[in-house]
């Protein structure tokens, strides 16, 4: 059982877009004049493959120690499995309202499931965290209902779970049965990742001039703009997010097309451009699947593609 306890003030939720029409919309919306290719490349570019193709509204990716990539099509409800290069996709499981995947410490799948546009509009907490197994796709546990949006999900140090909602202005955790709303005050939340010390929580922001918020994980009401990407690249709109052992932190930049690189001197350059919505970003889990050097992006026009060599 859980409880959900409110934090932070409800308030008027920006548009959140799960489908390729409506976050071109918003993109245009947003969008300003500016030259192509704001953000400069990387100094050193990594080969770029599509492995598969034609796979859906794909949203989120992860890989697990056996090297396994698992990733969710939103449109057809789906969490999908890759076991090597070559080899087909595999229907795991069938998850309504199916967002984030994440591989927890014991190698299960955390899935966010029941997440609805409406029901994030108004914070009403139908989603929920459900805990997969990789193997066989079926349900362990129910971790969690209560959420806002199981968008981006990361756990913390102390087993705290988070989840973002990108519609609204706020972080949700989960810890000893307890839902906390509105967690940390962060303004449009979507991808999370935390850092290698275990203080810090990062939230790619979307729709807002793209940024990424970084949260004290001890005070979640310390918020602050980790980095902000240059006036050209207001719309880029920051999704999914992971980072290196270096702590350099990875960016699905979906209205840009591009994945970014943020080093520790918090500057921005871009591994890979030319993919349009581009959703999530994720390093190989090792072998015999995907090796942990490369990075694996997932785009809403179902694309899963390999960024080969990303680290050394």
């Amino acid at each position: 059982m859980y409880t959900r306890t409110v934090s932070g003030r409800r308030g008027l939720r920006q548009l959140h877009v799960q489908s390729l029409a409506a976050l071109l919309g918003c993109v245009v919306a947003m969008a300003v004049a500016a030259p192509a290719n704001a953000a400069p490349d990387c100094s050193q570019l990594p080969t770029v493959r599509v492995l598969a193709s034609d796979q859906g509204v794909l949203e989120s990716i992860a890989s697990d120690r056996r090297g396994r990539l698992f990733y969710s099509d939103t449109n057809a409800s789906r969490l999908l499995r890759l076991d090597r290069p070559g080899a087909q996709p595999k229907v795991l499981a069938t998850i309504g309202g199916i967002l984030g995947v994440m591989v927890d410490r014991d190698n299960s799948l955390v899935v966010g499931f029941d997440n609805g546009t409406a029901d994030a509009l108004v914070d009403n907490g139908n989603a929920g965290l459900m805990r997969v197994d990789p193997n066989t796709g079926q349900t362990i546990e129910i971790i969690t209902k209560g959420l806002d949006m199981s968008n981006g999900i990361a756990r913390g140090p102390d087993g705290a779970y988070y989840a973002s909602n990108d519609f609204g202005n706020g972080i949700d955790r989960f810890l000893n049965g307890q839902v906390t709303d509105n967690w940390s005050p962060v303004q449009t939340p979507n991808g999370l990742v935390i850092d290698s010390t275990g203080r810090y929580l990062f939230a790619a922001q979307t729709f807002k001039p793209a940024s990424i918020a970084q949260i004290d994980l001890s005070h979640p009401e310390n918020v602050t703009t980790y980095v902000a990407a240059a006036p050209a690249d207001v719309a880029a709109g920051p999704d999914g997010i992971t980072r290196d052992g270096a702590d350099r932190l990875y960016v699905a930049a979906n209205g840009a097309g591009e994945v970014w690189r943020v080093d520790r001197a918090r500057t921005i350059c871009a591994l890979a451009r030319g993919f349009p919505f581009v959703s999530s970003v994720s390093f190989g889990g090792g072998n015999p699947g995907f090796p942990r050097r490369n990075l694996y992006a997932v785009t809403f026009t179902g694309l899963l593609v390999e960024l080969a060599n990303v680290i050394d």
